[in-house]
């Protein structure tokens, strides 16, 4: 389940909460020490004062009456210093009666069960009850008690009772907690900065970059790498996805360079099998005109001569014109034949002649200007003055250029206009022949090279046209391209380039 923190925000919190903890534990720690070393300082200070009072102070030859021992004694206690702390104070002669006491607050004197206990060992007996800053749920008096016996030699003079406060050592470690207090927040401030700053450089700021190369890898952009520094096994992470990054763009690479090939092999198989398809076209209408030479040719040609025959002799008027009808007739049949002929028959190979088709195809504009046939249309010549001659044979250029002039004039209304251009290229030679006229159907475009397709109304065409332009072309080193827009009309483009690619037109729009 997905976290709606940060990266950051989370090692912020987590190293404050760590570091936090360990410099208050520390701190506690140490704390607990210094209360415990002073609190051991105090009372073995106060030990050793109890002990100096208690010593006789005289060193006579023999015993000292016990009145001047304890009379002494009552003099030091009285004139006890108030920092030392001490709450209260008895005296007790060698029976434990009091001999004098001071006391301070609500103070309790010892039993005198310890007290002989203290007569019979002739040793300070202690008790010490403290309250240390962990004591959360025991709140006791801070005090020592010291029970001491008054002794010179072997002689026993009495015994004396100390209580003293242990509270200044609790307002010391008060003191000091504040101090800690203030150490750790300035000195777990430093840290968490510290350890931020080295965890946003070495961590956080490396992950952000993974994590943004990793976007920029899903988008498909495979340049972006990663920087190889910081940590060991950061450096390890960075160069292990900057080479994945490498192998991906090698992969992507050799995939793109796979499907160029394809779509290269495709585009050459579609190739193969249109040419494929042409040539068997081209063989059956070869067998077709071979078998119509035969079977229609001769017999054609009889009709054909008995009809001029009888023209020659009926002088009827009526009937002249029927046989005159039958006449054109069989005359249209005769030229159907002989273009199925034409189409079937191969180009002889090995044309050396040199061609400008910018000259021949001004040429076939002067000769239809001459017979007429492009009256009402405008005719706009762009060519060049001249371009670099190619190998063919020109007679073959006339037909062809003047099969596409025909073609255009058809597709164009009155005032309709014609444009012709010219130029070449890096890799070849292009003649342009463009019109204004109602264009050609999209689902038309790839059919209007194959023999026998046509659009224009049945009797006005063969279907033969385009088909022998497109052999003609294709048989001196080049290729037809077509553009063509319904009602924006069509342009024709002729492509000569030898042995040279050319990007060929997508036939649209």
């Amino acid at each position: 389940m997905a976290k709606s923190v940060g990266l950051r925000t989370e090692v912020l919190i987590t190293l404050t909460l760590l570091l936090g903890a360990a410099l208050v534990l520390g701190g506690v720690m140490m704390l607990h020490l210094m209360e415990k070393n002073l609190l051991e300082e105090r009372v073995g200070q106060l030990r050793s004062f109890a002990q100096i009072l208690a010593t006789v102070s005289r060193q006579p030859q023999g015993d000292l009456p016990e009145d001047v021992v304890l009379e002494e004694k009552l003099v030091l206690l009285a004139q006890l210093p108030d920092d030392i702390h001490c709450d209260a104070w008895w005296l007790y002669d060698r029976n434990f009666n009091s001999v004098g006491s001071s006391v301070t607050g609500q103070v309790t004197p010892s039993l005198v069960a310890r007290l002989q206990m203290v007569k019979l060992t002739k040793k300070l007996q202690q008790k010490t009850n403290y309250s240390t800053l962990l004591s959360f749920f025991e709140q006791v008096e801070s005090t020592t008690q010291l029970v001491l016996p008054i002794q010179f030699k072997n002689s026993f003079y009495g015994v004396m009772e100390l209580h003293f406060s242990l509270a200044d050592i609790r307002l010391k470690i008060l003191g000091s907690l504040q101090v800690l207090i203030l150490y750790i927040i300035l000195y777990g401030i430093i840290l968490v900065l510290a350890g931020y700053y080295l965890i946003l450089k070495n961590i956080i700021r490396p992950a952000q970059n993974l994590l943004k190369a990793t976007q920029d890898v899903s988008s498909g952009n495979l340049e972006t790498r990663l920087p190889i520094a910081g940590p060991v096994e950061i450096s390890q992470l960075a160069t292990a996805y900057n080479q994945m990054v490498d192998a991906l763009r090698q992969s992507r690479y050799e995939t793109e360079q796979y499907i160029r090939s394809l779509e290269q092999t495709n585009r050459e198989l579609q190739q193969a099998r249109d040419e494929l398809i042409r040539s068997e076209k081209m063989a059956s209408v070869g067998q077709l005109a071979a078998g119509l030479a035969h079977e229609i040719g001769n017999p054609l040609a009889a009709i054909i001569g008995y009809l001029e025959l009888l023209k020659q002799r009926i002088e009827v008027a009526a009937d002249s014109d029927i046989l005159q009808r039958a006449l054109v007739e069989a005359n249209r049949i005769d030229f159907l034949v002989r273009e199925l002929l034409d189409f079937s028959r191969p180009t002889a190979n090995g044309v050396t002649e040199p061609v400008d088709i910018v000259k021949v195809m001004r040429s076939c504009v002067q000769l239809l200007k001459n017979q007429g046939t492009l009256a009402g249309v405008d005719v706009a010549d762009d060519l060049p003055a001249s371009l670099p001659e190619i190998i063919g044979d020109a007679n073959k250029f006339q037909q062809v250029f003047i099969n596409l002039l025909l073609n255009a004039l058809q597709a164009c209304e009155k005032n309709g206009k014609i444009t012709l251009m010219a130029g070449e290229g890096s890799t070849n030679i292009w003649l342009v022949i463009k019109d204004n006229g109602s264009g050609i159907a999209e689902e038309d475009l790839g059919k209007i090279f194959d023999p026998f397709y046509t659009t224009k109304a049945p009797g006005e065409g063969t279907g033969l046209g385009l088909a022998i332009c497109q052999r003609i072309i294709e048989e001196s080193g080049g290729k037809i391209e077509i553009e063509s827009c319904v009602g924006r009309g069509s342009s024709f483009r002729l492509v000569f380039y030898g042995g040279f690619n050319h990007q060929e037109l997508n036939g649209r729009c």
